[in-house]
């Protein structure tokens, strides 16, 4: 497993003291979309791909992004900050995944990143209030602070919790933020607020009209897909006339 780098003159030092940001495609697909918009709308680089051994076997090539990887890295400065983030397209194979996490946090610490910031969802059945937007887990005694509860005495699983573990034991300071969210289907509107609060992290204004629209699409989808299905339950619940 390595880095390979597109630009040959790329030096740690060019992305010292960054913000490490990556999730996966975990509940409402969080970490993900939010990873995906951020490199988008910061304007970042894509630098590199990270190879594995069980790479998965697809690609697809769109005029904004070129050719599409598994594992990319993204890379450029915003105001005064350094950002890196790896946006997984992919979820890694099974059979790697403890390797993958611990890779990004060797990755991260030969970066010597500022933090590291990783994004996943949680389950809206926590919520403590509907006015609750977001928990999060401090990791290392970060230098962020997040003005929201801390969750706490939950268990977290799937690639996010090995990132996490890795980030702990790579003694890396980091933050793990955690949108509530509907678990089975995609949620911009999740991944949103993971934006805004990365926003007042950079001190950088990211605008979120965009996730929200298409979180609004899919809404309006389910909403209809809902009527249809009533509309065909109540038919069939009708009594059927045969005319001979």
């Amino acid at each position: 497993m390595k880095f390979i780098p597109f630009i040959r003159s790329l030096r740690v030092e060019d992305v010292k003291n960054s913000y490490f940001i990556t999730g996966y495609q975990g509940y409402g697909l969080v970490g993900y979309i939010a990873t995906r918009y951020l490199a988008k709308e910061l304007g970042l680089v894509k630098v590199g791909f990270i190879k594995t051994k069980y790479m998965p076997e697809f690609t697809m090539y769109t005029r904004d992004l070129d050719l599409l990887y598994p594992f990319e890295v993204y890379a450029g400065s915003v105001s005064s900050n350094r950002i890196v983030i790896v946006v997984n397209n992919a979820t890694p194979s099974e059979a790697e995944r403890a390797e993958y996490a611990e890779f990004l946090a060797r990755f991260a610490k030969k970066l010597a990143v500022r933090e590291v910031i990783l994004i996943g969802g949680l389950d809206q059945e926590y919520k403590a209030s509907p006015e609750e937007k977001y928990r999060w887990i401090p990791l290392n005694n970060p230098i962020t602070k997040l003005d929201a509860s801390v969750l706490e005495d939950r268990y977290i699983v799937g690639p996010l919790a090995l990132t996490m573990i890795f980030t702990k034991a790579y003694g890396l300071r980091g933050i793990v933020v955690l949108p509530f969210t509907e678990p089975f289907k995609p949620d911009p509107r999740a991944s949103a607020i993971a934006i805004e609060v990365i926003s007042q992290i950079l001190r950088v204004k990211i605008g979120t009209e965009k996730l929200i629209e298409e979180a609004a699409l899919l809404e309006a989808i389910e909403t209809e897909k809902e009527r249809i299905k009533k509309t065909i339950e109540e038919s069939e619940r009708k009594p059927h006339i045969t005319y001979i």
